[in-house]
């Protein structure tokens, strides 16, 4: 990715519709069913192989939360985050981007069932 100054809210709308399509071809056979708590869907932009396990931990320290936050594997790199607190979320969301070992984190809000293909 190219780093630019100034406005990059172009950009954000790039990842944003690059996040919808790796999390749609990331989701494998059977349903993920929302909890009913804030939660976020999220897949990390890489090719490397790296320990799931390592991610949560990473998220868990740096993240700030105000209450706490507990993150699900729900396949092959892909995770839901489920929230306390709806303004964890939002503040998680504010942040963006995140990295994980200089891959970029793709969110999107998790609000409905949907079929792993």
């Amino acid at each position: 990715m190219e780093e630019s100054g100034g406005d990059d809210s172009g950009g954000r709308d790039e990842i944003s519709l690059l996040a919808e399509e790796l999390i749609q071809l990331s989701v494998k056979e059977s349903m993920v069913v929302p909890s009913g708590k804030p939660t976020l869907i999220c897949t990390i932009w890489t090719e490397k192989f790296y320990n799931p396990e390592s991610f949560k931990a990473q998220m868990r320290s740096i993240w700030k939360t105000r209450k706490n936050f507990e993150i699900l594997n729900a396949g092959q790199n892909l995770f839901l985050i489920e929230f306390d607190l709806d303004e964890d979320l939002e503040a998680i969301m504010e942040g963006r981007p995140w990295l994980f070992r200089k891959s970029v984190i793709l969110f999107d809000r998790f609000t409905k069932s949907i079929e792993r293909a």
